[in-house]
């Protein structure tokens, strides 16, 4: 696992894990120093990020949460958010909710607001409010089936929308088939991933291409043409 020397992430990120060989500024998980995917989520996660800037301008610091099934307790998110809060990010993405609020993790939120993180977490479009999205200063973000990739849109509600559907990986021709495409895809394509998680990448993946000023859905970019807690 590729290490950069950086003395602040600029983006958090709790997750499944990450591609082999991905280089990180800081990782840390409960099941020892392996930073690799096993469960296909974290790398959806980081595709849909990477369709709207390169994630090499990124310094990632990750916490990988889920190993064996994309479900954790409070106590495991909270000591999450208190990694992260040891090296306070710029960004932080948070792709699941408990259904409680917790008292330690409401700590660790609280603790990196301070220190200036804005933290983009995953809601649910219907249903009961979930944890930490639901705490005023998080940025939550639900999936919508009609959207585009793109800029998110704030709702009356005050949460965010953004596309609901995951980006996959590139191939190493630089194309892949995306769910947003017209048409249907090969029949050698798995079926697509989708989730409220999946609208929190597309929608910070959006502001962190504003940031580092790329330009919004730069290179790939096909949309113009075509209590536990649980990753959704």
């Amino acid at each position: 696992m590729p290490l950069i020397t950086s003395p602040r992430p600029t983006l958090g990120v709790i997750d499944s894990g990450a591609p082999p060989g991905m280089a990180l500024a800081r990782f840390a998980s409960p099941g020892g120093n392996d930073a690799e995917d096993r469960l296909g989520h974290g790398r959806a996660i980081l595709a849909t990020l990477g369709h709207y800037l390169p994630l090499s301008r990124l310094e990632i610091a990750l916490y990988k949460l889920f190993d064996e099934r994309l479900t954790a307790g409070a106590a495991a998110l909270a000591t999450a958010f208190e990694w992260q809060a040891e090296s306070p990010p710029a960004w932080l993405l948070c792709s699941l909710g408990l259904p409680r609020a917790d008292a330690r993790l409401k700590a660790a939120v609280a603790r990196l607001q301070a220190a200036g993180t804005r933290i983009v977490a995953a809601s649910p479009r219907f249903g009961a409010p979930v944890y930490p999205a639901a705490w005023p200063g998080v940025m939550a973000v639900s999936g919508a089936a009609g959207l585009m990739p793109g800029p998110p849109l704030l709702g009356r509600d005050g949460r965010w929308y953004a596309c609901v559907w995951a980006a996959r990986e590139t191939r190493m021709d630089g194309h892949a088939w995306q769910p947003w495409m017209p048409g249907p895809p090969g029949p050698e394509i798995p079926p697509a991933l989708g989730g409220a998680s999946f609208a929190a990448a597309h929608a910070l993946g959006y502001w962190l291409a504003e940031c580092v000023g790329d330009e919004p859905g730069g290179p790939g970019e096909v949309a113009a043409q075509g209590s536990t807690g649980q990753s959704g």
